[in-house]
């Protein structure tokens, strides 16, 4: 049994099982390795789709079973602690990267539902730690969630389809979109060609896939 789910409801690490926890959901060995070996030393910033994207980590497919891990355990509404965390070390390198736009907003990816989910979480944490403030500025009108997809199938999908939550009154020097993984950058292209009106669109996620 995976040690993810032998942690449900028990403060211990997601990878090995330990009770070493700590807010990153991992204990301090494997908090040390999961930074070793995926964290983006090198590429913090890329372009996806055309999009400039800022993310921590680089997830490397069979190449890191704790981000593997990392990335399911911080799904759902339950992780506010988990994402506030990650929201610091996200922040620390940000700022060495470019300063966050004097007048930005942050637009996190909405949920099917229109629950307060990982991506709420980390814009909310990121808006209370750098004084950017935080908008609903989407809704999504898809019917069928991304995670469904093949990765080819989400390249070629027009399935992720947003609209602006209400007509732009006002503009904003950057706008940036909110996520917990950017795959192919499907839903980053989708969200962009709305947010656009509000102002130039940068994406920032907890991960990369290549």
């Amino acid at each position: 049994m995976y040690p993810e789910l032998l942690s449900i409801g028990l403060n211990t690490c997601i990878h090995c099982g330990s009770f070493g926890f700590r807010p990153s959901l991992l204990c301090f060995h494997c908090e040390e390795l999961l930074f070793k070996t995926a964290f983006n030393r090198f590429s913090f910033s890329r372009e996806v789709k055309m999009v400039t994207s800022l993310s921590l980590f680089q997830w490397q497919k069979d190449r890191n079973r704790i981000l593997n891990r990392l990335s399911l355990a911080l799904k759902g509404q339950r992780q506010q602690r988990a994402w506030e965390y990650y929201a610091e070390r996200f922040l620390a390198e940000w700022l060495k990267s470019e300063f966050p736009g004097v007048s930005a907003v942050l637009v996190p990816c909405p949920a099917i539902n229109g629950i307060k989910d990982h991506a709420y979480w980390f814009a909310d944490s990121l808006s209370k730690l750098t004084g950017i403030p935080m908008r609903m500025a989407l809704r999504r009108l898809d019917a069928k969630e991304q995670k469904r997809l093949k990765r080819s199938e989400r390249q070629t999908s027009i399935e992720t389809k947003f609209a602006l939550s209400e007509a732009p009154i006002e503009k904003f020097s950057h706008v940036y979109f909110v996520d917990d993984i950017i795959t192919t950058g499907t839903t980053v292209q989708a969200a962009q060609f709305h947010l656009k009106k509000l102002g130039h669109v940068k994406a920032i996620s907890l991960i990369i896939r290549e």
